[in-house]
């Protein structure tokens, strides 16, 4: 017979039973107290990886931007904003283009019976556009588009002898006095400064009227990558010089009135549109259109292009040219001298010739607006100066009215995948989009410097492609374990009020059998 009382079993169970809730408890506290601890760790990983990747793509473009930005010429990339490093420029560069305007013909200009001619008269320009649908459309300027037979007639007279034949036949017909054409011809001759000023200012006095062209022949060549656009001046015409990366395109329409953008240039009262579409074909990157009603003064905008001045436009000797990055705030927000509900959006961001026609970003990455016109202050006009935005609005109307649907996905998804995997760390996600993006678009020059970046960090404390994952698997089998520990304790407690319970019953049931004690 065991000596051992009901009362002092009951003890045993009850302590039991504090020290494997106890226990539970601190298992449970320790279970809570690692989990936090490697929550915050991967929370701290988190952190450096995405500034490992703001750093990496900082580089890159700083990298891309050395080649061929003099100092002093365009916004330094570290002064930019850091929050707009991949989603608004990364994303969008790709998309934005250059553009080589060509045009020649042979003009004839008469007026009574004077008459000029001038056979294969040739002018070429550049600007900057951007691509708004996978399959080849792109918005810029009018101005960008399109070359006036005046100007192509003007930008033809290279020589004496046609300089002198253009200003006799304007003093033929009454432009100009026989002095101020003789001031004119002596100007140029001695290359005195403002000499082609005031010759240039002669040509608007040529009304269109009196112009006639034949032969005519309008090109535009793109560039896509880093490889600059150049013309071949060989023979009678220019010639455009295509390559993988500089690639024709048409134009479709356009909403610009070239003597009312004159006269605008001159009053400063905006009475017309100034937007375009081109059309490539292929499979391209694009930007996404958003709208001006999304921005205030205030706001920040990014502006992408490329500086006609920086690598000397069309003559430029650079073996690369890649485009300017420049940020401002909205100073305003106008409607253009019609009152129509055309806007202009005023700003502080630097733009310079050659920009004209490519994007102007909010801060979502959106292209709210075409940057058209610039406040220069320099004589020479190498400058940057506070820019002009045209409404994104004129351009859908021009996407309306030829009822254009924007293509999208392709390599733009795989694009903004890398990136975005990049930026979380994930390398060997972002190494296999940005295969395919060297695959499908040849001409991204900003993947291959990233990819490098990828494959060299891969295995770093910033890679989440391994160790994120060997972290996770970490804390699963924690989770696991504090389950199991739970089960288990949840298990003994159970057992332990079932075996309670048990002797209680028992030990009444025996309670009742013993008969009762007889005094003695």
């Amino acid at each position: 017979m065991s000596n051992r009382s009901p009362h002092h079993i009951a003890k045993r169970l009850k302590k039991t039973l504090l020290v494997t809730i106890g226990g539970g408890l601190i298992a449970l506290t320790l279970l809570a107290v690692i989990i936090i601890v490697v929550t915050n760790k991967i929370s701290s990983d988190t952190a450096k990886t995405e500034q490992t990747a703001l750093s990496g793509v900082s580089t890159v473009l700083h990298t891309q931007a050395g080649f061929v930005l003099p100092s002093n010429t365009s916004n330094v990339l570290q002064q930019l904003d850091k929050a707009t490093l991949v989603n608004v420029i990364a994303k969008n560069q790709p998309a934005v283009v250059r553009i080589l305007t060509v045009y020649c013909a042979d003009i004839t200009v008469t007026s009574g019976t004077a008459s000029l001619k001038e056979k294969d008269s040739c002018s070429a320009g550049v600007g900057s556009g951007s691509i708004i649908s996978s399959d080849g459309y792109i918005a810029t300027n009018g101005h960008v588009a399109v070359i006036s037979p005046k100007q192509a007639l003007l930008d033809s007279l290279t020589s004496d002898e046609e300089i002198q034949r253009y200003l006799d036949y304007s003093v033929a017909v009454g432009l100009l006095t026989p002095s101020k054409a003789a001031a004119i011809r002596t100007s140029a001759a001695k290359d005195i400064s403002g000499a082609n000023d005031a010759l240039d200012a002669t040509i608007a006095l040529i009304p269109s009227t009196t112009v006639t062209v034949t032969n005519a022949d309008l090109q535009h060549a793109i560039q896509l990558g880093n490889e600059p656009v150049r013309i071949d001046s060989a023979g009678n015409r220019m010639k455009i010089n295509y390559t993988d990366t500089i690639v024709r395109a048409s134009l479709v329409d356009k909403d610009f009135d070239q003597e009312a953008a004159d006269q605008s240039l001159q009053t400063g009262q905006f009475t017309s549109s100034d937007v375009a579409l081109l059309k490539m074909r292929g499979n391209f990157p694009y930007v996404l259109l958003g709208s001006s009603s999304s921005v205030k003064v205030g706001d920040q905008l990014t502006a992408i292009g490329f500086p006609a001045f920086i690598d000397n436009s069309v003559s430029t000797d650079q073996w690369q040219t890649v485009p300017s990055i420049t940020q401002g705030k909205v100073t305003d927000i106008v409607s253009d001298a019609t009152y129509n509900g055309r806007k202009i959006i005023d700003t502080s961001v630097p733009i310079a010739q050659g920009e004209s026609g490519g994007p102007s970003f909010n801060d979502a990455g959106e292209q709210i607006g075409l940057n058209t016109y610039s406040a220069l202050e320099c004589k020479d006009l190498k400058c940057f100066g506070n820019g002009l935005v045209r409404d994104i609005a004129d351009l859908k109307v021009l996407l309306k009215k030829n009822n254009i649907a924007l293509a999208t996905g392709g390599v733009t998804n795989d694009w903004n995948s890398g990136l975005d995997a990049y930026t979380s760390g994930n390398y060997v996600e972002a190494l296999t989009a940005f295969k395919k993006v060297q695959d499908e678009y040849p001409a991204n020059y900003l993947v291959s410097p990233l990819a490098r970046l990828a494959r060299e960090q891969t295995g770093s404390s910033t890679d989440i492609s391994s160790s994120f994952q060997a972290r996770t698997v970490t804390t699963t089998i924690f989770m696991i374990a504090g389950g199991i520990l739970l089960i288990f304790v949840a298990t003994i407690i159970g057992l332990i009020v079932h075996f309670t319970r048990k002797h209680h019953r028992e030990e009444a049931i025996a309670n009742a059998q013993i008969p009762p004690s007889t005094p003695l």
